[in-house]
C-alpha cells in the first residue's frame, strides 16, 4: 500500500509523491566532533558495490559542532544500508591526506567499521532498516 504526500514547490505548484506505507526515517547522531569549522558530510549506501566512494542514495551536509551532529534521512524502504561520513574541516569538498595518503579529517562509518589501509567494505557497515523509525550512532576518527 502506498500513501500519498503533497508537495509544494517554490512556485507553489502542488504536485504528489508516492512513500510506500512501510518507509521509515533513519537518525544518524555522528559523536566526538573535536570542532566546530566545516561540514559534516552524510552520505547513504544500498549498493554494496557504491559503498563507500560510488553513487550514494543520499548525501546531506550539516554545519560541524562540537561535539555531536544529528541528521534524518526521511522515507527509506526497509533493506540493508550504510553510512560513511566525513568531516570537511576547511568545506573543500574532500577528504584531504598527509603526504603518504592518510587522511588529515575526520572519517566514520555505520557499525563503527574500521579502517586497515583501505575503508571498510559494505558488509562491516551494513544495518537492517525495518519497518518503523530507527537511530544510530558512530564515531568520527581523527
Amino acid at each position: 500500500m502506498l500513501k500519498w504526500v503533497m508537495v509544494l514547490g517554490a512556485a507553489t505548484v502542488m504536485s504528489f509523491i508516492t512513500v510506500p506505507s512501510n518507509a521509515a526515517n533513519l537518525t544518524v547522531t555522528v559523536e566526538q566532533v573535536r570542532n566546530s569549522k566545516g561540514e559534516i558530510r552524510f552520505s547513504i549506501f544500498n549498493v554494496p558495490s557504491q559503498f563507500p566512494q560510488g553513487n550514494e542514495l543520499d548525501s546531506k551536509d550539516i554545519p560541524a559542532q562540537l561535539g555531536f551532529v544529528t541528521v534524518q534521512f526521511y522515507n527509506l524502504i526497509p533493506g540493508a544500508y550504510a553510512i560513511a561520513i566525513h568531516h570537511d574541516e576547511n568545506s573543500d569538498g574532500e577528504m584531504n591526506t598527509n603526504f603518504i595518503g592518510l587522511p588529515k579529517e575526520g572519517y566514520g562509518f555505520s557499525n563503527n567499521a574500521k579502517v586497515n589501509f583501505a575503508p571498510p567494505v559494505f558488509e562491516a557497515a551494513v544495518f537492517n532498516l525495518d519497518v518503523g523509525d530507527k537511530s544510530i550512532r558512530l564515531r568520527v576518527v581523527y
